[in-house]
């Protein structure tokens, strides 16, 4: 491998792959390895930044090795750590587990050294920020130290006023993942979460450069901008997990998202929900029952004229629609105190052809 400087840790409960993954790494020119058959002996090594790299098997100490990578990025939230799974499980559900987990590759037992090279070089490259972006932050971050606060802030400035593209990352993807183009998907969700990370460190950087200027106030609105980039970056998270749930459920979905949204709609996610219809517009853009789901969706928005919109484009797709036409006329009547009364029935003639709605 190109960097020769990082340490490794392997978490197994099985010596066997423990001792082929550790040669591997040896062979590789690793710096350190570190081998633990439970999470908890790696966690203050990763917290020291002593290991910049991990490898789960499919199972450690107490645990599956999904549960691990979960219990590992919910204790190490704040780091970009490059996490692969190294695993004897092949099928696709297990491929979409560990991805919904947040693993930066998917290495299949037995694996040649090239494959474990490949797959640990691509974790790391694409869970790294932007190289100009991230030493002009590394710059920054300097500055603050040094006490230069408005060299800092023009620094870290450049970096957030272009467009934080990690939502559009995301989305793709969610759609490799649905075409079961799972590297495509690990290296999508890797830069969208590289991506926001920048733009959280960005901001922190800012209310710091800001705090040394003596301005209470943009460095308290700062943190929160800071703050609300992690919250999107935790929703991105759910939502992938809630995802590959549907997808397993059902992996032969003519449309997951119109299922990702009908979910969403119901826990109140009504943007969310949204996002998720715009999705599955893009692949069945005329089904009259995901066009009566998305005025639903509006409905509970309050954005009434886009479901009537909707609605109508749906009535005109499939007449009778008994459901989405006494939606209507309600929304034309203003009678919006009775649209909780809307009916509460599938359409009968709903075909496998068609998406389910959201009753």
């Amino acid at each position: 491998m190109e960097n020769h400087d990082i340490s490794i840790g392997i978490l197994t409960n099985n010596l066997h792959h423990a001792t082929r993954d550790k040669k591997c790494c040896l062979d590789l020119n690793v710096k350190n390895i570190l081998v633990c058959d439970e999470l908890e002996d790696l966690l203050q090594p990763i917290q020291e930044e002593a290991v910049q790299v991990v490898l789960i098997d499919a199972a450690v100490k107490g645990m599956d090795g999904y549960s691990c990578l979960r219990a590992l990025r919910k204790a190490t939230r704040a780091k970009l750590l490059p996490v692969i799974m190294v695993t004897v499980e092949s099928n696709i559900q297990h491929v979409v587990k560990a991805i919904a987990a947040g693993c930066n590759g998917y290495v299949i037992r037995p694996y040649s050294i090239t494959t474990f090279e490949r797959h640990i070089q691509m974790a790391i490259e694409t869970t790294n920020a932007d190289i100009v972006e991230q030493e002009q932050l590394d710059t920054a971050n300097k500055l603050v130290q040094q006490g230069k606060f408005d060299e800092a802030l023009q620094e870290f400035s450049e970096i957030v006023e272009e467009k934080n593209e990690s939502l559009v990352w995301f989305d793709k993807g969610m759609d490799y993942l649905h075409r079961q183009k799972f590297g495509k998907a690990i290296v999508a969700f890797n830069k969208a979460v590289a991506l926001n990370s920048m733009y959280a460190e960005a901001y922190k950087g800012m209310a710091h450069a800001y705090k040394g200027k003596g301005d209470d106030a943009n460095y308290r609105a700062y943190l929160d901008k800071s703050a609300e980039i992690l919250a999107l970056q935790d929703r991105m998270a759910e939502l992938k997990e809630l995802f590959a749930e549907i997808l397993e459920a059902n992996p032969d979905a003519v449309n997951p998202y119109n299922s990702l949204g009908i979910d969403l709609r119901k826990k109140g996610d009504y943007a969310g929900a949204m996002h998720a219809y715009a999705q599955a517009l893009t692949l069945t853009p005329d089904d009259e029952n995901l066009l009566y789901n998305i005025a639903k969706a509006c409905i509970f928005a309050k954005d009434y004229a886009q479901a009537i919109q909707h609605l109508e484009r749906a009535t005109r797709i499939r007449d009778p629609f008994p459901e989405a036409a006494q939606l209507l006329a309600k929304l034309r009547a203003k009678q919006y105190d009775q649209l909780s009364a809307s009916p509460k029935t599938v359409a009968t003639d709903v075909g496998q052809d068609r998406l389910a709605m959201d009753v």
